[in-house]
């Protein structure tokens, strides 16, 4: 081999080395802090721990993904929080799934910020009669999301240390009162094994999920209490019809009209004939919304910022946020969960289904047609 050849092999061999797909494992210690966001929450403040496994590779199989996104990690596992005071605040226990976007990569370095939602179970939740002093959750089954910021640093070709820090939280979306949900700053000290790598190869070509722009369908369902101590349950409907359009291979804009059917609005505490004979303006709520989504294969991040234009009264503020995730089934159908605010007050989680189709394009997709 020759000296230029050999000079050659040295200079790309870190860049090879650094760009190898993997699976792996890691393992992550989460000590932090409960904080108390409201006064009447000051008596849960505690010392947290946490521990967290999670599934861990820098390569999806989706070239929308892998392809449109520069050193994209992502994971699902399980988190476990002592939150500091057994019988107060208890234990709880999560399933996420996450995506890390890069912030800076270096041969033996990534900073990447982490986004991650699931479900968790909370074992000490709010009781009238057993746990009365946890004024946060009233539901043992719970959201949760989390935020982090985490670095990596490679100790060999296999390992790498983690350290970070970020946010936790949990919470019911109304599903039960009360839900002034617990929030927890924590560090995260921990290490990533890589236990396959991956061949590097082109990623799966998904088929076409729904055309690159057009209309979304969606039905919608949410279920919510309004108080504590009127343990009555409200279901709530919504519908909405968008039009989408691609801004890139990763990215959708979204906008159109949503409408929620809601008896909170005419419901009085304790008074069940408040909502006898009730009419249709006095329950719907009609607004106008623009939206974004990220894509990650079949899963994408969506943001909703809403208002309405009819309301019945003003029990609600006139801007809503939703936050949540869409996952594509493929040919258009699409399965959502959202989160609904008002400005920093959870109104519920809602549950939905849509389609997505284009009626002024008759062409057929190709069974090989990417992203």
């Amino acid at each position: 081999m020759s000296t230029k050849r050999l000079l050659l092999v040295f200079y790309i061999l870190p860049f090879i080395l650094n760009a190898q797909k993997y699976q792996g494992l890691q393992v992550n210690l989460l000590p932090g802090f409960l904080i108390a966001h409201r006064e009447y929450m000051a008596n849960m403040e505690a010392h947290t721990f946490g521990l967290e496994v999670n599934y861990s590779s820098n390569h999806t199989g989706w070239a929308q993904a892998d392809e449109g996104y520069k050193n994209l990690r992502w994971g699902t596992g399980l988190t476990y929080f002592n939150m500091g005071n057994r019988n107060l605040n208890g234990n709880v226990l999560a399933w996420h799934i996450h995506v890390e976007a890069n912030l800076k990569k270096r041969e033996k370095f990534q900073a990447a910020l982490k986004f991650g939602s699931g479900i968790g179970y909370l074992d000490r939740p709010y009781n009238l009669e057993t746990n009365k002093k946890n004024k946060a959750i009233g539901s043992k089954l719970n959201g949760n999301m989390q935020v982090m910021y985490k670095a990596y640093f490679d100790l060999n070709k296999k390992t790498a240390l983690v350290l970070g820090a970020g946010v936790t939280h949990y919470s019911n979306g109304n599903f039960k009162r009360p839900n002034l949900g617990i929030n927890m700053l924590h560090l995260d000290f921990g290490l990533l094994q890589k236990i396959k790598f991956i061949e590097d190869k082109k990623s799966k070509r998904l088929r076409t999920l729904f055309p690159s722009s057009g209309f979304e369908i969606m039905a919608g369902y949410a279920r919510k209490q309004i108080a504590v101590a009127d343990t009555r349950f409200f279901n709530i409907y919504s519908s909405s019809l968008l039009y989408y359009f691609k801004h890139n291979n990763n990215r959708n804009w979204r906008m159109g009209t949503e409408v929620f059917f809601d008896k909170t609005y005419p419901y009085t505490l304790f008074n069940e004939a408040s909502l006898k004979g009730v009419k249709a303006k006095d329950i719907t709520e009609v607004a106008v919304k623009i939206g974004h989504e990220f894509m990650f294969g079949r899963l994408a991040i969506v943001t909703d910022l809403g208002t309405y234009v009819y309301r019945p009264n003003e029990y609600k503020k006139r801007v809503y946020f939703a936050i949540g995730f869409n996952y594509c089934f493929g040919k258009g159908v699409i399965a959502q969960t959202r989160l609904k605010t008002h400005m920093a007050v959870a109104d519920y989680f809602y549950w939905g289904a849509a389609y997505r189709f284009n009626p002024f394009n008759n062409q057929v997709p190709s069974p090989n047609q990417n992203w």
